[in-house]
């Protein structure tokens, strides 16, 4: 059987050198690097000043241009993850819908602290909401979305190294599905840092979706590898990095 001219990991497709998706996705990943550690430095900086500010526990409200600017950012990362079928959009089209109900809530309007401040009567839950932002929700967020946006990128790397290849090195050693990992932390690290009833729906969905997905690409694999797949899937986890059944 003739393989395809593709790199080739559990996420498997075509990525042609040079494609000016997967460039516009790394500046993108840089951007978003950038941001958060930005928003951890300045959560450090308003705690260990001592004075929080009133502008500092308010929402804001209206920076459209915010949203749009973050959206873009983050939706960048797919073009690393390959589409191979049609309905794998399903998962990254629920990616997209939790990141723009995100940063809609973020920057734009903030539904969820008006919706439970009048539903439990809570006149200050804005400024309880924007101190644990910045005691917990931004520091850790952060970090749990940060080390999503490493399984992403190195990720990619692995299955762009390995061509025409099954990728089984790297971070492939260890999983088989690094980067819908990392899209899962990703978002759970975003859930953390600015909770929203939207995204508290949707993330549960999005862990079943792409369970679902990286169980399709599997059975794609074992036809495409046969053997050579069947053995490396035998010794190396799923989604998780520790083995809760073998590969059927």
């Amino acid at each position: 059987m003739r393989r395809p001219c593709a790199a080739w990991g559990v996420e498997t497709m075509r990525l042609p050198r040079g494609n000016l998706l997967s460039i516009l996705a790394l500046i993108g990943v840089a951007l978003a690097v950038a941001f958060l550690f930005i928003g951890v430095g300045h959560s450090l900086i308003v705690l260990t000043s001592g004075r929080v500010s009133e502008s500092a526990l308010t929402i804001q409200r209206g920076r459209w241009e915010w949203v749009a600017a973050s959206i873009a950012v983050f939706l960048a990362f797919l073009a690393l993850i390959p589409v191979r079928l049609k309905r794998d959009w399903r998962s990254h089209g629920i990616y997209a819908a939790f990141v723009i109900s995100l940063f809609a809530e973020m920057f734009g309007f903030p539904l969820t602290a008006y919706f439970l401040s009048t539903l439990l009567g809570l006149t200050f839950f804005e400024r309880q909401f924007m101190l644990y932002m910045y005691k917990i929700g931004m520091p850790l967020g952060s970090l749990i979305t940060f080390m999503g946006v490493l399984l992403v990128v190195l990720g990619w790397r692995e299955v762009y190294r390995a061509k025409d290849r099954l990728a089984t090195r790297g971070l492939y050693s260890y999983l088989r599905h690094p980067q819908y990992l990392g899209l899962l932390l990703v978002t759970a690290g975003w859930l953390v840092h600015w909770p929203t009833i939207p995204g508290l729906v949707m993330w549960p969905l999005l862990v079943l979706l792409y369970y679902r997905l990286s169980v399709r690409e599997e059975k794609y694999l074992a036809e495409t590898f046969g053997n050579e797949y069947w053995a490396y899937a035998e010794k190396t986890p799923g989604l998780l990095p520790f083995r809760l059944n073998r590969v059927k």
